[in-house]
Parts: structure tokens; sequence; C-alpha cells
């Protein structure tokens, strides 16, 4: 019941796995489409009204362009709206072209409408939460299954009404459902792999925080023994300490006190900033004056942890632009990710894409404003 009533959704635990699924879904609603063009062609004798058949299939072809715009990684999250809206209209398409039969229709050949729901079914069942795709599928079989009671009262089927109603029901109903159980394995598995992962990332962090420590530690020994050092022993010869003594002690001490403090201050959005653009950092590309990076979930982190690396590795973006603010605002916190962009349009949006998926997905509101050569984008996440 739990795995049931869970709101996550595949494509929230597993964005980039969702974005590479996204062709066969694209060719499922676009493969209905032809499959309608052609049943409708292939019985174009026993339409009694042409303009209905044809409206069937307009519908077919609005939802399935309403699929490929809302399930791109330019777009926010498919919401619970456009799903029914897409489901509707195919539901919509079924009975137009049921009723475009009249009373002409004499087999159950002619009713097709639900493999194209069910298809739908299927190829939605990434996009919103188990629950949902349950109660969707079970409301769209129950209307499919009305439509194909009121064809068979109207047309001179041999079969009995209900055959008829189950003949309908029974693709919508199965794969709903089956693409509902396909997602709740997907979820499941991956929830599964995810706890695994954070144990063994918890027991590796164990065995490598004295080996860390020891690394620290050395830093520090090597610090003194190349300036501290040499002054005292050069003070132990001299056996005078001069002004400049004086300064050169405490401008070693300011040094070292000074990157002590910023190594301790440093959030773990810094730190990655700092490794990924090594040289080229600057130490002022993160603007974190409220150390709200870490109210970050762990996705979260692990997201922009990826876009960091990528714009860093990547020639899209010019790597000495880039900066990162976090602002606080009334309900959370606010990210602006500025720099100036070194390739065309098409290039870096093609790279960027699949960074862009992900952070929508895990962050809230992503926005882009790209107006050559910079490009800015923001996204919001909750805070304690």
């Amino acid at each position: 019941m739990k795995a049931i009533v869970d709101t996550s959704t595949v494509q929230q635990l597993d964005p980039l796995g969702t974005l590479d699924g996204r062709p066969a879904g694209i060719v499922a609603v676009v493969g209905s489409l032809a499959f309608g063009i052609a049943i409708t062609w292939s019985r174009a004798a026993e339409i009694e009204y042409p303009f209905l058949a044809n409206a069937a299939l307009f519908f077919i072809a609005i939802s399935a362009a309403f699929y490929i715009a809302s399930t791109s990684a330019i777009r926010p999250p498919l919401g619970g709206g456009m799903h029914a809206l897409i489901i509707g209209m195919l539901i919509v398409a079924f009975a137009l072209s049921s009723a475009s039969v009249g009373s002409g229709g004499e087999s159950l050949s002619d009713v097709w409408g639900p493999i194209t729901i069910g298809v739908a079914c299927m190829a939605l069942a990434p996009y919103r939460p188990i629950a949902e795709l349950v109660t969707l599928g079970i409301v769209a079989s129950i209307f499919t299954g009305f439509i194909g009671l009121v064809q068979s009262s109207v047309a001179d089927f041999a079969a009995p009404p209900m055959i008829v109603v189950l003949y309908t029901m029974t693709p919508v109903l199965t794969m709903s459902l089956g693409g509902a159980a396909f997602a709740r394995s997907l979820a499941s598995t991956h929830k599964r792999w995810e706890a695994r992962a954070r144990r063994a990332a918890r027991r590796q962090l164990d065995r490598e925080h004295d080996s860390v420590a020891r690394s620290v530690q050395q830093d520090r020994v090597t610090i003194l023994n190349r300036d501290v050092v040499p002054l005292f022993t050069e003070l132990a010869q001299r056996r005078i300490v001069t002004p400049e003594d004086r300064a050169r002690a405490a401008q070693y001490s300011d040094s070292i006190r000074g990157l002590m403090v910023s190594e301790v201050n440093r959030s773990w959005l810094e730190s990655v900033v700092a490794m990924s653009f090594g040289a080229l950092d600057d130490g002022r590309r993160v603007q974190d004056p409220h150390r709200l990076a870490t109210a970050m979930t762990p996705h979260q982190r692990t997201a922009l942890r990826a876009a960091v690396l990528a714009v860093a590795s990547g020639t899209d973006l010019v790597a000495e632009s880039v900066r990162l603010r976090i602002e606080k605002t009334p309900t959370g916190a606010l990210i602006t990710v500025s720099g100036s962009v070194g390739s065309n349009e098409l290039s870096w949006r093609s790279s960027l894409a699949p960074y862009l998926a992900v952070l929508r997905v895990v962050f809230t509101g992503l926005r882009i404003s790209y107006r050559s050569p910079s490009l800015t984008v923001r996204f919001t996440y909750d805070t304690p």
C-alpha cells in the first residue's frame, strides 16, 4: 500500500533514464496516430460520417503533440492536468471514431480506439505517480467500456453487449495497470539501489576519514616546513629578531590562519566548484552569504554537482565567466547561475539538455534566460 500511495515518479527518481526512454514513448504515440489513420482508411467505405472520423484523428494528433511537448527536457515535469488531458482527448477521439461508423459497424475490429488509449497510458507511466496511473487507467477503461456499449446498441454487432464492453475495456485496463506496475517496479528497484549506495557511501566515508585527516595534517606540515621552519632556523642561527622577521612571521601566521578559516567555512558547493574548475577557480564563483547550500537534498546536490562539472569541463560556456549565487527567498532559496556562451545556441542547448532536465525535476521553477552571449539559469528549492 505504501508503494501505491507514494507520490514520487520514475522521472523524479531517474531523470536521465526517463529522458533516454522518451524516444520510445514518442514512437508509441506517433505509431498510434499512424495506426488510427490506417484503420480509418481501411474501413472508409463503412464510415457514415467522415467529419467525425477526421475529428477523431485530429484529437489523436493533438494528444501526441501534447505528449511530445510536455515530456521535453526543456519543459517542467508533466503534471496531473496534462496527464488527464492527453487521456481525455484520446477517449473523445474513440467516441468520435465510434460515432462516425453510425450503424454501419459489423464487427469488433471496428473498435480500435482502446488500443490507442492503452498505449498512451503506458507511455505516460514514467511521468506520474503510481496511484494516479492506476486511477486514471480505471476511469479511462470505464469510459471506453461505456462507449463500446453505446456503439454495440447502435451498430449491428453479432457479439453480445457484454463481450463488446469487455473487448473495449481490456486493452485500456491491462496496458494502464501494466504501465503502473512497471513504473512501481522501476521505482522500487531504484530506491533499493539508492539505499544500498548510501550505506556503501557512509562506510566508504568512515574508512576515508582517517586518511583525509592525515592528508590535511600533512598539508599543514608541508606549509610549516616550507615557510615557518626556514624562518625559525634563520632566527636560531642569527639569534636576533629584526622587524623584518616579525613582519614575515605575521604574514605567515595570517596566511595560515586565513587558509584554515577558509577551508573550515567552505561549503560543499564551493568545494565542488573549486575542484571542478581547478586552476581557473578564483575563489569567488560561489556567493552564498546565508550558507543555504547545506539545505539541499542529496538528489539536488548530485544534480547540481554533475551540472557544475559538465560546465567546467565543457566548451559551451566560458569557464572564467561562470558564477553561482544563492539568495534567500520567503519560501526557500533561489539559485542563479550565469555565464557567457562560447558556442552557438543549438550546441549549448544540446549538450546541456540532460543536465537541465535533471535540474528541472529535482528543483522547482527552473527558468532559462538567453541573450547572446549571456546565459542565466534560475531555479529554487525549499529550505528548513
